[in-house]
């Protein structure tokens, strides 16, 4: 088995498409709508096949839920990476809730919030 996709919902899916792709390099599809649910949606991909997708999903029924207690984590490769991209989402505006640390399994990360207020752990 492997994850799929995880999906999230926005208020803005135009917002936070843009803002994926700018700062993640993903792909996205074209805009999928489901009217008899009332569903907006894209699929967005990063360049490595075997990774999970990222669903971003806006229902016209109303506004959206508040952001849960969950995170994405987004693999960079390197410490160096982490450290640049922190700088970049700082330099361009963004919340950056928790500046680079290693955490106690080893991991070297940052965390970012993404224009929704997800949380998005920027890892090595």
């Amino acid at each position: 088995m492997r994850l799929s996709h995880i999906g999230i919902e926005a208020n803005d899916i135009e917002r936070l498409r843009y803002w994926y792709m700018r700062y993640f390099a993903m792909s996205s599809s074209e805009l999928y709508s489901d009217p008899d649910r009332g569903l907006q949606c894209y699929f967005l991909h990063s360049s490595d096949p075997a990774a999970a997708a990222l669903e971003i999903m806006h229902y016209s029924s109303g506004q959206t839920s508040a952001p849960t207690t969950g995170h994405i984590a987004i693999s960079t490769g390197s410490r160096q990476g982490v450290d640049f991209l922190i700088e970049l989402l700082r330099t361009d505006g963004n919340t950056i809730a928790k500046e680079p640390f290693t955490a106690v399994n080893g991991c070297y990360l940052g965390i970012v919030l993404d224009p929704e207020g997800n949380r998005v752990e920027i890892t090595e």
